[in-house]
């Protein structure tokens, strides 16, 4: 079983339907012109070519609402897509990768697999195709830097296009924050208002006071995800990276455990300590459950979470919802570093080994999709699954398209509703808003080859230091020791050379490192 087999954060929106597009005659592909081509191009470059994709199944569908469109607007569209599992990307592309004519012309996948796909040396480089289009080094620039950096550029070169971009959040229900009772017993607790917290201190002590005062009504100050531990450790790496700790040194020596790492999973340990019952081993669905049901308090979860409320209960727990940066590290000098983990995303990508004249039609597709011609109304549809990964998906004209119907599509059996996800503007506002100080301090996930076992081997001994069985150092020093393993197993040339990506990534966004 895959060790991502439970993850059901998508599950959450409107089912998949297994059923794809009817297929089409073979066709016949004029390639674009070799001076750069204007987008869109007022003219057929292709010749009607429909395309097959393979897509984790909690993704949703827009390939499928976009085939009539890139169809019309340079004759390339759908034929069918395959659907797997995330967690078994690897497993169910890299065979086909090795072919020599993969089943699927593009393949959309967890952005936590791009390095290791990439690494194959079997993904077809993209940077010469942009360059046959008008305008691509725009795009390119426009794509945020916390995505560009570690999940479309491999080596020096740009080896995919950006489809969604995960990134941690604060969700908090202002009526609580609100309440003057709870405000003034507050006060007098500590000596301050009761504000939205700023730091992972003043998370902890905010999750303490509403446990202690509004458990009995059911309601608890958060739920921290822990299950399964190959994504728990996300969540404790937004303390813990706040706090100045990474993954390797350049030598790829584990550093999981040093400086402030231990002090990290003590906090993370006492906020889930006065979490509701079974918070030892909280799972995502159940986190979903709890915000949406308005049992807890505060959230750090991925960005959707305000989303999934809106679909799945009435105005009032909808619209009582705000969210914020994510708390940080409060430094000796009384600043505050604050890093949100921008964990799980997604990329497209192109098999090299296809006919070239396929691989220029499932480009244009690709680009296109991952273009704001597109993507600016995608992430604001319901039935999508696409976070923001591009400059003008934030802000007040972003904000206004969660509020309208999708133009790119009506109604079927995919997708039955269109009437936009958020029915007020200053919600839809600040939903976006925090999202984007967010990605401004995004901190990327692992990418490269191993990146599944390395966050199997800090998650299950994370979870084993919040059952009591190992002390938060022992834990991260378990940790430690088996990514040394992993480490010498894969090679540790290999690993330095693929790690350079992650440093070269984030010296990119100013992180000292």
């Amino acid at each position: 079983m895959s060790i991502f087999s439970g993850f059901t954060r998508r599950k959450f929106m409107k089912g998949v339907a297994a059923s794809a597009l009817a297929a089409s005659s073979a066709p016949s592909i004029i390639r674009p012109a070799s001076a750069a081509t204007a987008v869109p191009p007022g003219k057929k470059l292709f010749k009607d070519i429909k395309l097959k994709y393979f897509q984790d199944s909690n993704w949703l569908h827009a390939p499928m609402w976009l085939s009539p469109l890139l169809e019309k607007e340079a004759g390339v569209g759908i034929e069918s897509r395959e659907m797997y599992d995330g967690g078994d990307a690897v497993a169910k592309i890299l065979p086909q990768l090795l072919t020599k004519r993969p089943r699927f012309d593009f393949v959309q996948y967890p952005s936590l697999y791009f390095g290791a796909l990439a690494e194959t040396g079997q993904l077809e480089p993209l940077d010469d195709y942009f360059a046959q289009y008008e305008g691509s080094q725009d795009y390119l620039d426009w794509v945020m830097p916390a995505y560009r950096e570690f999940y479309t550029k491999w080596d020096g070169k740009t080896y995919g296009t950006m489809l969604d971009g995960d990134i941690h959040i604060l969700h908090y229900r202002k009526s609580h924050f609100e309440n003057p009772e709870l405000q003034k017993k507050f006060s007098g607790r500590f000596q301050r208002e009761l504000d939205v917290p700023k730091t992972w201190d003043e998370f902890l002590q905010a999750t303490q006071f509403f446990t202690e005062e509004l458990s009995s009504q059911g309601i608890y100050g958060t739920s921290m995800v822990v299950n399964p531990p190959a994504f728990g450790w996300g969540f404790w790496m937004d303390i813990a990276a706040s706090a100045g700790v990474n993954y390797f040194d350049e030598n790829m020596h584990p550093v999981i455990n040093q400086g402030k790492a231990a002090e990290a999973l003590d906090i993370y340990k006492e906020i889930i300590k006065f979490g509701p019952p079974g918070a030892e081993a909280m799972d995502i669905g159940t986190t979903i459950q709890r915000w949406q049901s308005g049992s807890d308090v505060m959230s750090v979860w991925w960005i959707d979470l305000a989303e999934f409320t809106v679909q799945q209960q009435g105005p009032e727990k909808a619209e009582d919802q705000r969210a914020d940066i994510v708390p940080g590290w409060r430094n000796d000098d009384g600043s505050i570093t604050n890093r949100a983990i921008s964990l799980w995303c997604r990329t497209a990508s192109i098999p090299k080994n296809l006919p070239q004249d396929v691989k220029d039609a499932a480009f244009y597709f690709i680009y296109r999709m991952s273009h704001p011609d597109y993507s600016n109304d995608i992430v604001a549809d319901e039935y999508c699954g696409s976070d923001p990964f591009g400059k003008t998906h934030y802000g007040d004209a972003a904000a206004q398209k969660y509020l309208e119907a999708n133009p790119q599509r009506g109604t079927s059996d995919l997708w039955q509703t269109n009437s936009g996800i958020f029915k007020n503007f200053e919600t839809a506002k600040n939903h976006l808003d925090a999202g984007l100080k967010n990605v401004e301090v995004g901190y990327p996930q692992f990418f490269w080859e191993g990146a599944p076992e390395y966050a199997d081997a800090l998650g299950r001994n994370i979870s084993k230091s919040i059952s009591g069985e190992l002390t938060s150092q022992q834990a991260l020093d378990e940790a430690a020791e088996e990514w040394v393993k992993i480490v010498q197993r894969l090679g540790i040339d290999s690993q330095k050379r693929q790690y350079k990506n992650f440093l070269d990534g984030a010296r990119e966004l100013g992180y000292k490192i």
